[in-house]
């Protein structure tokens, strides 16, 4: 679908899509396009989402998911991390994070997330997808060579002096 809108110089140009303003609509959209797997598009739309609903857990969790996908791991993280602080008794948002640092090797963090999921789970469904990625962090974790993460010495640091 084409849309032609003009310019300022009194041009006329093709935009592909409409501007569209209304937040559900881009969050389905994009959660769309994640479903086809056209990650940049989602993670543009998703952006957009964003902006115009600052609030949304639901738009930062898509984001995240996209970003990840995308192997922009610093930024999956932030929209993770926001949708968690959004949604303080969202199960998917830590699942995702639990989900995101085991893939990056830091089985520390990531079992704390997904201990949080556990508490914040709601029936036996959400359960079962915890303890399965536990029971496969468990069983690289046998194979696993051992590397800080250096999380104990950042908490000794956040206490007050």
């Amino acid at each position: 679908m084409e849309v032609q809108f003009e310019t300022g110089a009194g041009s006329v140009a093709k935009r592909s899509t409409p501007i569209i303003r209304d937040a559900q609509v881009l969050l389905r959209r994009g959660i769309d396009l994640i479903e086809r797997n056209r990650f940049e598009e989602a993670a543009g739309v998703l952006g957009q989402v964003v902006e115009i609903e600052p609030a949304s857990s639901m738009a930062f969790l898509a984001l995240g998911i996209a970003l990840e996908r995308l192997l922009r791991i610093p930024e999956a993280t932030e929209a993770l991390e926001k949708a968690a602080e959004l949604d303080p008794a969202g199960f998917y948002p830590r699942y995702r994070l639990g989900e995101l640092y085991m893939r990056i090797g830091v089985p520390t963090t990531a079992r704390e997330y997904l201990q949080a999921a556990m508490d914040l789970s709601h029936n036996a469904e959400e359960r079962s997808m915890v303890r399965q990625l536990l029971a496969l962090d468990d069983k690289r974790g046998a194979k696993r060579i051992w590397r800080p993460d250096f999380s104990r010495l950042f908490r000794r640091r956040k206490t007050p002096q």
